[in-house]
Parts: C-alpha cells; sequence; structure tokens
C-alpha cells in the first residue's frame, strides 16, 4: 500500500467509496456526502480548493484505490474540517485509516498550515471515534443530522400578514443585520452579497410591510440534496412561527427545482429550533460527535 496526493482521474472512484462506504450507521463520518463524482467536484468548488492539494489517497499493490482522507476549508483559512479516512471494507483492520490519519495530518502542518481540524463522526462508529482520539483529537459538541425527505404542504408554508420570497441584492444590508444580531460566525458585508450572486446559495427572505423580517439560506452546491445553513428572524418576532413559516416556503421551492432531500446540523440543547424544524418536517437522522485537534 502507498498514499499519494490526488489525482483528477480518482474523482469517481472517491465518489464511489464515498457513496458505499459512509453511508451506513456503523461508518457514517459527516464529510464526505458524495453520491458521484459531479458531487465530489462541487463540494471542492464550493470552497474554491482544489482537491490535488488537500485530498490524499491509499493505494493497494495492484493500483486499486482503497481509501481517502483530507480536508475541506475555506480559501488559506488555518481552520478546516477533516475528511476522516474513508477505507473500502476490504481493506480495513489492515491500518490503512491509521495511516490516512497520520498522512493528512502531517499534509495539514507541513503543506497547508492548517491550526486546527474539526471532524464529524456518527455516534455508532466506535472505529472511527477510536481512531480520531488515538491521534489526539478531542470531543467538543454533539450536532443532530436532520434530514427532509418530503417537501411541505402548502398548509405549512402560511403566517398572516408575511410576504416570503426570495431575497434580493438590496436585501442584503438587513438581511446581515439579522444575522448578526443572531449570533452567528461574524462575515463581512462583501461575503453576504456574493452569498446572493454565486449560485450556490438560495436565500429567502419574510417581509412585513416591506421590510426583511427573517431570512434562510441555503447552499444549493449539491442540488439533489440541499443544505439549510442559516435561518434568523427579527428579534421582536421570534417564537411566532415566522422561522418555520419561511423555511417551509423555501423548502418547497428547493424540491420544487428538483432536490430530493434537504439536510442541517443543529445542537441537541437547541430544544426551541429541534421543535420548529420537526414542525416544518425534519427528521432525526443521526447524532454525531464533532471533534477537534490543535496542530
Amino acid at each position: 500500500m502507498k498514499i499519494r496526493p490526488y489525482r483528477r482521474q480518482d474523482e469517481a472512484a472517491l465518489a464511489g467509496l464515498s457513496a458505499t462506504c459512509a453511508r451506513g450507521e456503523g461508518d457514517f463520518v459527516l464529510n464526505p456526502i458524495w453520491e458521484d463524482a459531479a458531487e465530489f467536484e462541487a463540494e471542492f468548488k464550493r470552497f474554491g480548493i482544489d482537491p490535488e492539494t488537500h485530498v490524499i489517497v491509499a493505494e493497494d499493490t495492484d493500483g486499486e484505490t482503497i481509501g481517502f482522507a483530507g480536508f475541506l476549508r475555506q480559501q488559506e483559512s488555518d481552520l478546516a474540517g477533516l475528511i476522516c479516512p474513508i477505507v473500502k471494507h476490504g481493506g480495513r483492520r489492515r491500518g490503512v485509516g491509521g495511516e490516512l490519519l497520520r498522512a493528512a495530518q502531517e499534509l495539514a502542518t507541513t503543506k497547508l498550515d492548517i491550526r486546527c481540524a474539526t471532524a464529524g463522526i456518527g455516534t455508532r462508529n466506535r472505529a472511527g471515534y477510536s481512531l480520531l482520539a488515538s491521534h489526539g483529537f478531542r470531543p467538543v459538541r454533539q450536532h443532530f443530522l436532520m434530514r427532509c425527505d418530503i417537501a411541505p404542504q402548502a398548509s405549512q408554508t402560511t403566517t398572516e400578514g408575511l410576504e416570503l420570497d426570495f431575497a434580493r441584492p438590496d436585501d442584503c444590508d438587513a438581511i446581515l443585520e439579522i444575522y448578526l444580531a443572531c449570533g452567528f460566525e461574524p462575515r463581512p458585508p462583501e461575503f453576504m452579497r456574493a452569498c446572493l450572486l454565486d449560485g450556490r446559495h438560495v436565500l429567502g427572505v419574510a417581509r412585513r410591510g416591506g421590510e426583511v423580517v427573517a431570512f434562510s439560506e441555503f447552499e444549493t452546491h449539491l442540488p439533489k440534496r440541499v443544505w439549510v445553513a442559516y435561518v434568523g428572524v427579527d428579534d421582536a418576532l421570534r417564537g411566532r412561527g415566522v422561522g418555520s413559516a419561511l423555511v417551509a416556503w423555501s423548502l418547497a421551492k428547493q424540491f420544487e427545482a428538483g432536490a430530493v432531500s434537504a439536510m442541517l446540523l443543529l445542537s441537541p440543547a437547541n430544544r426551541t429550533a429541534l421543535r420548529a424544524y420537526e414542525k416544518v418536517g425534519f427528521r432525526r437522522s443521526r447524532l454525531i460527535d464533532v471533534l477537534e485537534k490543535n496542530f
């Protein structure tokens, strides 16, 4: 076995490994969830990084690809998400996962200048958890991975006095004001404007009297399986179903556009949001351990 950098021709093999080896309850890792080569490519385009520099591949003596690992991050960021080692079933119990994880950490420190890596892994994947823990990753929190596989009905999307619509470029400042008031990770106005125009996000808004009072942000780089990234509601209107109405409306639009499911991550401690998303149609799919390591 040898470990080498990713090559363009590996794309289909890695997507195949992701689709078959990272979905069961005992195998699940948060990254990657790719169904095909197009989704693999879209993930890296989303971050504006090259898989050639961020992914490593384990190759058997006969040249067969048997595993991979790597990182996802914003360009030039020293914070990254670990693509946990994914190993073909026939290559397990041979130390392939450990070799990939060691090589990935060396890549992080010697070539990518990554300061901190975060990994998400299903709580039933005890082997994966043990591997990460043995290499210095420590648990920091848990999340529910929630899924919605059925489009909301029209009755779920109505709230008196609200106009639900797609965001316009001139909504940027109002959306950013609500976003920051909700305590989300800071982002500059130019980043918010980019989200409105980059073709990989869809933002919906709720207006009352012509003013934006709530927003939803969906990541659509995987158009069949979209992610709910952020939902924010003006403080004066929280707890009145505004967020649920907007999410249901936005989700229905994504299903109309061809999505077959939607996903999101949510802290189990956020009971209010949990009930709101379940009202829309999301269900708890898996509980995920989030681990971190500083280099």
